[in-house]
């Protein structure tokens, strides 16, 4: 009958010491980590290498557009803006022309169209 009590007593104690045990295994992931090994990825240091050189290769560039774009801002604020153009007065002939709505009415509205 000692068997079903040492049983519980050694759940017991995994219980106790499952929050030391993840702790401990957090701890050594960090390390590794830390120390440039990576535990889920087990690619050669050559592809790593490869990898980091990409990268800044990437920076780089962005770097590059970042800077580009801020030349094209600094050039459009820096360029005058165009003057309105001032509205014009036209007399125009529709004498002939097609219409709607009474001959002499106060306001015309002329639809230049292209029916193609």
């Amino acid at each position: 009958m000692a068997v079903p009590e040492e049983r519980a007593a050694i759940s017991a104690q995994s219980k106790e010491d499952e929050p030391v045990n993840r702790l401990a295994t957090m701890a050594g992931v960090a390390a590794l980590i830390l120390l440039g090994a990576y535990p889920a990825f087990s690619q050669p240091n050559e592809d790593l290498k490869g990898l980091k050189k990409e990268l800044e290769v990437l920076k780089e560039g962005q770097t590059a557009i970042q800077k580009d774009l801020q030349e094209i801002k600094t050039l459009l604020r820096a360029r005058p803006g165009a003057a309105p153009a001032e509205p014009q007065n036209i007399v125009l002939n529709i004498e002939g022309a097609p219409f709607k709505g009474e001959k002499l009415a106060k306001v015309t509205l002329i639809d230049f169209s292209d029916y193609q």
